[in-house]
């Protein structure tokens, strides 16, 4: 291709994208649009630094800083190497580009150079990875700031660097395995071995790969210069995957654009179990052939019903491929660590167990989520479908209990050996409660055949958007309160009262919490037809009213 003809096809190429972007873009008032983001930036600001400002936990205590000067580092760094490690996973399984059909269709077949074509698409998923970072990195850091030394600016502006830092880690990972063919295997190898490198680092405090990436997250208490080198090698990997763009495969564009375009649509209707399994597709991650164990042989005509629930409920999860269990196991881990954080006095570290508890539930409720997707068939058993889903909540609560004991050495490796009793008895029950709002989520989304198809016909524009914003919010708040139960034992703490006591305080308060989410999902249909037939029959009696004062008048 000469170089006249390269000239062609890139400005025809730009002129077709201004057009696209006049298109997609010329409806809008961007006064309106401005408005939006002011608002957004003024509310969400706002709640962000009222939420920090309301929780008045204390200054931190001198050891205290001392050791998180000396671990903060490898913890922060911990997740740097996890960044990475999913960074090479994504990019071998054709991550991080996601290109509409059309764009892989025409322009990648196009006699246009695909570095070029790939520029823009390339920068565009640095840029909204970078914003997501420096926004995650900045609110974390003025959070920190309240109980560490030095100005919550600062300790904003650390954050905000260390997100970034971690973001680009992401991206230039992925493009690099990407664009240089990073078989799975060796994606996965390495990746794991920087992650289990810089765990060593956390557990016995050797030099960790990712030490100084974690330490720019303390900048807003002090600066150590060399932990630019970090963020040096997180933009000369972004560049370098850039540079590399005309390597990429146009089959994993075509496959992912296809998925990506399905998970965006799931997304806006608020499907979560079709974003998650759009995920393991977009990942590669597929079940087992064979079981991890093979369960004993049970005849229908001996098994009860409930036998025959708890048997599919493990036949599923026996077949969760080592991924899926790897990335439980982090969760758990991420729970454990979290609760130890509020237990020392940093309570908004409850928000964090609660989203990864909730996201851990998601994965293990695998049987309860393959009964709703089956939704014809579950209407088809000679069982109500509350208990049915009820009875599908027992293998997966048994499942919990290994990453329970996880999340649980996690916290006594973060709190110290004299509160392995307290963690003892609130593990398995925090496990359990904070996997209550993924239950809920899951069971909320199950179809109800009692509904008419036009039941959101009516509704007002302004409760119909307050109804998303509690869809949205709701299974969150629970998982959020299931988690809560460390501050009873915290609370004893301060005052010089029993920990053991006020764990098991907390562990019946968990229990009673289960107990009613199980209720719920039980008796959830019954209660909404109970409801629904009280008003209908108020409709048809009005009805009948009026018709009776009709006739009167006539």
């Amino acid at each position: 291709m000469s170089s006249g003809q390269a000239t062609t096809g890139a400005l025809a190429l730009a002129e077709m994208r201004r057009r696209r972007t006049r298109h997609r873009l010329g409806a809008l008032d961007w006064f309106e649009v401005a408005y939006r983001v002011y608002l957004f930036g003024i509310f969400g600001g706002g709640t962000v630094l009222w939420i920090s400002s309301s929780v008045n936990d204390a200054t931190v205590a001198a050891g205290t800083l001392a050791d998180v000067g000396r671990h903060g580092p490898a913890v922060l760094g911990l997740l740097a190497a996890l960044a990475f490690s999913a960074g090479l996973r994504g990019g071998s399984h054709g991550g991080p580009l996601a290109l509409e059909a059309a764009d892989v269709t025409h322009v990648m077949l196009a006699p246009i150079d695909r570095r070029h074509a790939l520029m823009r698409p390339s920068v565009q998923r640095v840029r909204s990875a970078l914003s997501t970072g420096v926004g995650a990195g900045a609110v974390a850091g003025q959070l920190a700031g309240r109980r560490l030394p030095g100005s919550l600016v600062a300790w904003a502006a650390g954050g905000a660097l260390y997100g970034a830092t971690v973001a680009l880690l992401w991206v230039g990972a992925a493009l690099v395995a990407h664009t240089t063919r990073l078989p799975r295997w060796l994606a996965t190898a390495v990746g794991l071995a920087v992650v289990a490198w810089q765990g060593a680092a956390v557990a016995w405090h050797v030099p960790g790969p990712a030490d100084t990436a974690g330490s720019l997250g303390l900048w807003g208490w002090r600066q150590h210069p060399m932990d630019l080198t970090a963020t040096v090698v997180a933009v000369a990997a972004v560049v370098a995957g850039i540079l590399m763009l005309g390597r990429i495969s146009v089959d994993a564009l075509a496959r992912r654009s296809s998925l990506v375009a399905q998970l965006r649509f799931a997304v806006t209707m608020q499907d979560l179990r079709t974003v998650i399994l759009l995920r393991r597709q977009l990942n590669q991650e597929h079940t087992r052939h064979r079981p991890w164990l093979r369960l004993g042989g049970g005849g229908a005509q001996r098994m009860g019903f409930t036998h025959s629930l708890w048997r599919r409920g493990w036949f599923g999860l026996l077949r969760f491929p080592l991924p899926r269990i790897l990335r439980m196991t982090a969760l758990a881990v991420a729970v454990g660590v979290l609760q130890a954080a509020a237990a020392k006095g940093t309570t908004p570290a409850l928000v964090g167990a609660a989203l990864a508890a909730f996201v851990l539930g998601l994965e293990v409720m695998e049987p309860l989520s393959q009964e709703v997707d089956q939704a014809d068939r579950a209407d088809g058993l000679p069982l109500e479908r509350g208990e049915l889903l009820m009875r599908h909540l027992a293998a997966p609560a048994v499942a919990l209990a290994p990453f329970a004991v996880i999340a649980g050495l996690a916290a006594v490796v973060s709190l110290g050996a004299e509160y392995i009793a307290a963690t003892a008895i609130l593990a398995y029950p925090t496990v359990l409660a904070g996997a209550a709002g993924a239950v809920v989520s899951i069971v909320r989304d199950a179809p109800d055949p009692y509904s008419p198809v036009n039941q959101q016909a009516f509704v007002p524009p302004e409760m119909a958007g307050f109804t998303t914003t509690l869809r949205l919010v709701w299974p969150i708040l629970v998982s959020t309160l299931g988690v809560c139960a460390v501050l009873l034992p915290r609370a004893a703490a301060r005052t010089g009262g029993s920990v053991e006591a006020a764990s098991v305080r907390g562990a019946v308060g968990e229990v009673l919490f289960i107990v009613a989410v199980a209720w719920w999902v039980r008796l959830r249909d019954r209660v909404r037809r109970s409801v629904r037939a009280f008003m209908a029959e108020g409709r048809s009696y009005t009805a009948a009213q009026r018709r009776q004062t009709s006739g009167r008048t006539t």
